[in-house]
């Protein structure tokens, strides 16, 4: 059945040298693929709500790097590459779905991508030698507290807090350094902390992972790294939105100041190509 669904997506596109994810055709073929392949228990749930895996709906992506991540995968994660699954077209379905879901679907020329860029476009240039030294910090697996505990970035890290790949798009280095020392002070759309408080008197604070009608799922940000927790909304005495980032305030007794200016860079050069 996958392969029949991959040969209709190539019958329908063949004669295209590019693709309007926007399309409710191609949308509706990747909503088919996705519930197949992606959906199951154990990986982003009935439409991208999330299970195991991270939620996909309601969060913003870049259309190039969602196919590179569902073509490839990710390396030291439990996603797979499907390019060897799928063809490319199917790819291209499956991201047009996800990108539907997106708190920004993409509309009009934006829609618009060409085949096969995502996989052939240029590699990014080299880092300079201070986005060098903040990619090792960025990665230190030798320091229990390091930022990939909590973000992604190049398709690496932990997804509890932002993709810093889009946070940190636009951002000078000055912006991203004070970020990083100032974390409360200017947060992303979506990464409010949420502090929960049960029937049995515990009360925990950090990122929502997913919320239904019956259940809410919490990155508890009082342990490193972050477990994901879950609980019924019958067990929940009160929930609450705070204007506050769940990232740490003392990452100044983490990294030096020196360091905070390389990580800086790091994610400067990573999603600016500075």
């Amino acid at each position: 059945m996958r392969v029949a669904v991959a040969l209709l997506l190539v019958i329908g596109l063949q004669a295209a040298d590019t693709v309007d994810l926007s399309s409710e055709n191609l949308i509706e073929q990747g909503s088919a693929q996705f519930a197949k392949s992606c959906a199951v228990g154990y990986c982003h749930g009935s439409e991208g709500r999330s299970a195991r895996g991270p939620a996909l709906r309601d969060r913003v992506w870049d259309p190039s790097e969602l196919f590179r991540i569902t073509a490839e995968g990710l390396p030291g994660t439990s996603m797979p590459g499907w390019k060897d699954v799928l063809a490319e077209d199917a790819v291209w379905a499956v991201t047009a779905y996800v990108m539907s879901l997106s708190s920004e679907p993409l509309t009009g020329a934006a829609a618009i991508v060409e085949l096969g860029a995502a996989l052939d476009s240029p590699q990014p240039p080299a880092l300079s030698a201070g986005a060098l030294r903040g990619k090792e910090l960025f990665f230190d697996l030798t320091r229990e507290r390091r930022c990939s505990v909590c973000h992604q970035l190049d398709g690496l890290g932990t997804p509890v807090g932002p993709n810093l790949k889009i946070a940190a798009k636009g951002k000078t280095p000055q912006e991203l350094e004070r970020d990083v020392r100032e974390p409360h002070r200017r947060i992303a759309f979506g990464f409010e902390q949420v502090q929960v408080e049960l029937h049995s008197g515990e009360t925990l604070a950090g990122v929502l992972a997913e919320e239904t009608e019956t259940r809410i799922r919490v990155f508890d940000a009082a342990s490193v790294p972050p477990p994901l927790r879950s609980f019924a909304k019958a067990d929940v005495k009160r929930q609450l939105t705070r204007a506050r980032s769940s990232m740490p305030d003392d990452l100044e007794t983490v990294y030096t100041s020196d360091e905070i200016a390389d990580i800086a860079t790091y994610l400067d050069e990573s999603a600016n190509g500075s």
